[in-house]
């Protein structure tokens, strides 16, 4: 690995309101979402996915969205996005004041069918609508492909697919393909070749990634995927997370240990290391998973 080759800085995009906290069992209050979202502003995050707005009856921990974004001390300087489902949650998240918001849809047909309850086809037809209504809003959108580095349920999928997809959320619009390693399995061999594969065949669009815990693997494949150019990295606070919908899904990689790694090695993440830190604390005091 030579330095020279590596980027000055990256992005780190932060997931753990929405994502770190969407699968906690018990209802955490308004004001300790809003502390945790206050907190990462206030270590410098500049990309943040406060919350989504999907049907309470499906994740019940996300009812809030609204209340949650109306309390946050919101910076000029900083991109707040939440996660719509569908062309319904976009208009909620308009209504709201968001200026960005992310999409989500599978590689996998069964994991799709699992998560939004739809086919892949029209996954892509839903979120070619919140683009095209978005734009008309003046509102950015991002996209996920989840299971892009294999599906919990299907195994391997071919990454053919998943360029396909990638392709299609760019013409449609999407800003940003975020590619998700929705239950930890990818290796830095895939790490290296799909990002770049996908990066390298977009136009438009940026490429993020978004790996899960993997007994530690999800760091070789930061490491392996910033070879790969890629210089967009997504990370949850506390290393909280994992999807309701994917049998054997890990927290997210970790925030703040992944800002430690970047600052050792000279990149630059714009983010204060101890404050993330404290962040990371206080985002694992609203896990039951993380009290002893």
């Amino acid at each position: 690995m030579f330095k020279e080759n590596l980027p000055k800085e990256i992005t780190v995009f932060e997931v753990g309101p929405r994502d770190g906290l969407q699968n906690e069992p018990e209802y955490i209050p308004v004001e300790k979402k809003i502390e945790l979202v206050n907190r990462l502003i206030y270590a410098n995050c500049k990309k943040i996915e406060v919350t989504s707005f999907v049907h309470p009856k499906w994740v019940p921990q996300m009812k809030d969205a609204k209340e949650v974004y109306a309390g946050i001390d919101k910076r000029d300087d900083i991109t707040f996005s939440a996660l719509v489902p569908n062309v319904r949650g976009l208009e909620l998240a308009i209504e709201s004041g968001f200026k960005e918001v992310v999409t989500i849809m599978s590689s996998s047909e069964s994991h799709n069918m699992e998560n939004v309850n739809m086919t892949v086809d029209r996954s892509l037809k839903e979120i070619e609508e919140i683009n095209r209504i978005a734009k008309q809003h003046g509102v950015r959108v991002r996209s996920y492909i989840a299971t892009a580095f294999g599906c919990p349920i299907e195994g391997d999928i071919p990454v053919e697919k998943v360029l396909d997809i990638a392709l299609a959320l760019e013409s449609y619009g999407s800003y940003e393909i975020s590619l998700g390693d929705t239950t930890g399995m990818a290796n830095p061999i895939m790490a290296f070749e799909i990002p770049k594969l996908i990066k390298e065949s977009l136009k438009k669009a940026s490429v993020a990634v978004h790996y899960h815990q993997s007994k530690g693997i999800e760091f070789a494949n930061i490491l392996a995927s910033l070879q790969a150019g890629i210089t967009v990295f997504d990370g949850a606070a506390g290393g909280l997370g994992g999807c309701p919908y994917a049998p054997g899904a890990t927290g997210n990689i970790a925030t703040e240990i992944m800002v430690d790694m970047f600052e050792r090695m000279g990149i630059k993440t714009g983010i204060d290391l101890e404050k993330i830190m404290e962040c990371g604390e206080y985002a694992k005091s609203l896990s039951s998973s993380c009290h002893s």
